[in-house]
């Protein structure tokens, strides 16, 4: 597994230092995550390396192992547990440092020997790791695109025009979504809030500052190319862009008190997924299952949007959301990389996406029953 041959005078080195250790079979010296800084020479027999519980190397004797922790002084990246019955020799860093450090060019060969060995590894185990999670992302994000929340039927009849009454559907539409699309700042504050690392929050302000109508000049340009005027967005919230879209419908009066228990139960479950989980959850629920979306579900408004015969200024949202909200996801998945690198990171971000397209998916399912009953299944007034 490692790819530096350590010197035969340097094994007869090691093998007088430290403690012998005589290991079973399936005997685990070293858990991933834990902080301690020993090294180990095996001497007889062979180990096993594990990350998330899959074998990913195999270390024979004559060779060692714990280098990245000893030089680093940080946690374990691995698991290494005996694969045969194996006999070590186990060095404690300080004590074998100060060994080493009675011949000072001695401890600097030692020392560039492990340093070569922990640059191998990295560059392995990296290239390694970065395809793993690119392939993570692109299954999820597949399946998040795949989703029923993305392509459901409300939606495919908004964009072929085959409800009932369309004017009332997009009304009706406009009235339910403001609900939730006016506290989207609120749920991109508060992700940003569950983030452990500076840059990834300093990421998320770029796009806090989007959502307040804020633009880099480049995109200004690429709005521009889909018809998209400055004046049109420049300097405007997304939830005044919003509002603009409800009065173009002809819903005037939206008071956030009267919104539906369907849409408060939307926002607030959303939101307790996004300040009740981990970081990784939250992610994956603003990210993967939010963000990573928006620019193919809106799509489908497109077109639907048309029968309004309005000024295109005035439904702006739509098109702005599905060409702005690109550089959205890309600082979403840049950040979910960073947890997908783990398998609990893993597991919250796809159980955060999954939770958040399932409460789109029955937003949906009520507003589709809504707009092919023209209101009339839940008794509620038309907008």
């Amino acid at each position: 597994m490692n790819q530096t041959v350590l010197p035969q005078d340097l094994l007869d080195r090691l093998s007088n230092s430290g403690d012998r250790v005589e290991i079973e079979e399936g005997t685990e010296f070293i858990r991933e995550g834990e902080f301690e800084e020993s090294l180990y020479l095996i001497e007889s027999g062979r180990v096993e390396v594990l990350r998330g519980g899959t074998v990913v190397g195999i270390i024979e004797a004559g060779d060692l192992v714990g280098e990245m922790a000893f030089i680093d002084r940080r946690p374990r990246s691995a698991t290494v547990r005996a694969g045969t019955s194996s006999v070590l020799r186990k060095m404690e860093r300080e004590e074998l440092l100060r060994d080493l450090g009675k011949d000072p060019e001695e401890l600097l060969n030692f020392v560039q020997i492990l340093d070569s060995r922990r640059q191998a590894h990295l560059s392995s185990s990296a290239n390694s790791a970065d395809q793993d999670v690119e392939i993570f992302l692109q299954r999820v994000t597949e399946e998040a695109i795949a989703h029923r929340a993305v392509n459901h039927p409300y939606l495919l009849a908004l964009r072929n025009h085959s409800l009932p009454d369309m004017n009332w559907a997009l009304a009706d539409f406009a009235c339910h979504y403001h609900g939730y699309s006016s506290h989207f700042p609120r749920f991109l504050t508060t992700v940003i809030g569950r983030l452990e690392r500076p840059e990834h929050r300093a990421a998320l302000m770029e796009n806090l500052t989007e959502e307040a109508g804020i633009y880099e000049p480049g995109e200004l340009e690429e709005l521009a190319d889909i018809g998209v005027e400055q004046e049109w967005v420049d300097g405007i919230p997304h939830p005044i862009l919003f509002r603009r879209f409800c009065e173009a419908t002809g819903v005037k009066n939206l008071n956030p008190e009267s919104d539906s228990v369907e849409v408060v139960c939307w926002r607030e479950m959303f939101l307790s997924v996004l300040s009740g989980g981990s970081p990784a959850e939250a992610i994956g629920a603003l990210g993967l299952g939010t963000e990573n979306v928006v620019s193919t579900m809106y799509q489908h408004f497109l077109p639907a949007i048309t029968v309004l015969g309005v000024d295109p200024k005035d439904t702006v949202f739509f098109p702005l959301h599905a060409a702005v909200d690109d550089h959205h996801q890309e600082t979403l998945l840049e950040i979910s990389r960073h947890y997908a690198a783990t398998p609990s990171g893993r597991v919250d971000l796809v159980k955060g996406m999954r939770k958040a397209l399932a409460l789109r998916a029955g937003f949906w399912n009520w507003l589709h029953l809504r707009a092919s009953t023209l209101g009339r299944c839940d008794g509620a007034v038309t907008p």
